[in-house]
C-alpha cells in the first residue's frame, strides 16, 4: 500500500509565499487607486460629474480588484483543499481521503476514463459514478500515474472552464453597468445580477473549502461581500 499527498519543499514554499505578497499586493494597489480616485476632485461621484479618464480609471480599478481577489481567493481555496488529501494505491484500486469527508474508492476494474489535464488527472468510474481528482504536484506523481496508466490508457484532456468563464462574465458586465450607467434602474437591475453570480461563486467555493481553515474563507467572502453591498450603495445613491 502506497500514500501520495502534497508535500512541498522549503523553496517552493518560499516561492508560493511571494507569489501570494505580490498577487495581493496587486489587488491593495488597485482598490487604494479606486480610493484615492473617489476622494479626489476629478471623481466627485456625488453630483455625477465625472471627467472620462477618471470615470474610466476607476472603473478599471475596482473591476481589476473584484476580478483578481476573486481569482486569488478561488485558488488559495483549491491550494488549502488539495494539501488535506490522502491518496492510497493498493492491489485493487485507488482511494482518496480527505479529513471530514467520507472515503471515495474506485477499484482498477472499475476506472471507466482517466484524463490528465493541465493541473490534475481525472479518475471516473462507471455506476455507481465516482471521481476522484489527483493534483499533478503530489509527491511521486510520476509513478502514481504509471500505476493507473498499467489498468487504464490515460488521455489527454484540457477542458475549458466554460461555467466559470460565464460566471465571470456576467459578474464583469453586471459591475461595469453598474459603475458606468447613469440610469438608477439599469443600475438596481445590474446590481441584482451581480449578486445573485457573487452568491454563485462563494457557493462554489464554500464547497471547495472544509474543516478548520473554512474560517479563513469566511472572512474573504465576508469582506467580498461587504465591499460589493458598499459599491453598489453608493452608486444607487450618487444616482437617485
Amino acid at each position: 500500500m502506497q500514500e501520495y499527498r502534497i508535500e512541498d519543499d522549503s523553496s517552493t514554499i518560499r516561492g508560493e509565499a511571494i507569489g501570494r505578497l505580490l498577487s495581493w499586493g496587486t489587488v491593495a494597489l488597485l482598490v487604494v487607486i479606486a480610493v484615492l480616485l473617489f476622494t479626489t476632485s476629478r471623481l466627485d461621484v456625488s453630483e455625477g460629474n465625472l471627467s472620462l479618464s477618471g470615470e474610466l480609471l476607476f472603473v478599471l480599478s475596482i473591476l481589476g480588484a473584484i476580478v483578481g481577489a476573486s481569482v486569488l481567493i478561488c485558488r488559495e481555496a483549491l491550494h488549502l483543499a488539495a494539501r488535506k488529501l490522502v491518496f492510497v494505491v493498493n492491489g485493487n484500486g485507488i482511494v482518496r481521503k480527505r479529513l471530514g469527508y467520507p472515503d471515495i474508492r474506485i477499484s482498477f476494474p472499475e476506472i471507466e476514463t482517466l484524463s490528465e489535464g493541465q493541473r490534475w488527472l481525472v479518475i471516473k468510474s462507471a455506476e455507481p459514478r465516482r471521481t476522484i481528482a489527483i493534483p499533478i504536484n503530489v509527491r511521486g506523481y510520476d509513478a502514481l500515474r504509471s500505476e493507473l496508466a498499467s489498468h487504464h490508457p490515460v488521455e489527454w484532456q484540457a477542458r475549458f472552464p466554460w461555467k466559470s468563464a460565464a460566471l465571470l462574465s456576467v459578474s464583469l458586465l453586471s459591475w461595469a453597468i453598474i459603475l458606468w450607467s447613469q440610469s438608477v434602474g439599469t443600475a438596481i437591475a445590474a446590481s441584482v445580477i451581480a449578486l445573485i453570480a457573487l452568491a454563485s461563486a462563494s457557493y462554489r467555493l464554500w464547497k471547495v473549502l472544509h474543516g478548520s481553515r473554512r474560517w479563513l474563507l469566511s472572512v474573504s467572502i465576508g469582506i467580498a461581500w461587504l465591499i460589493a453591498c458598499l459599491l453598489i450603495c453608493i452608486r444607487v445613491v450618487s444616482l437617485w
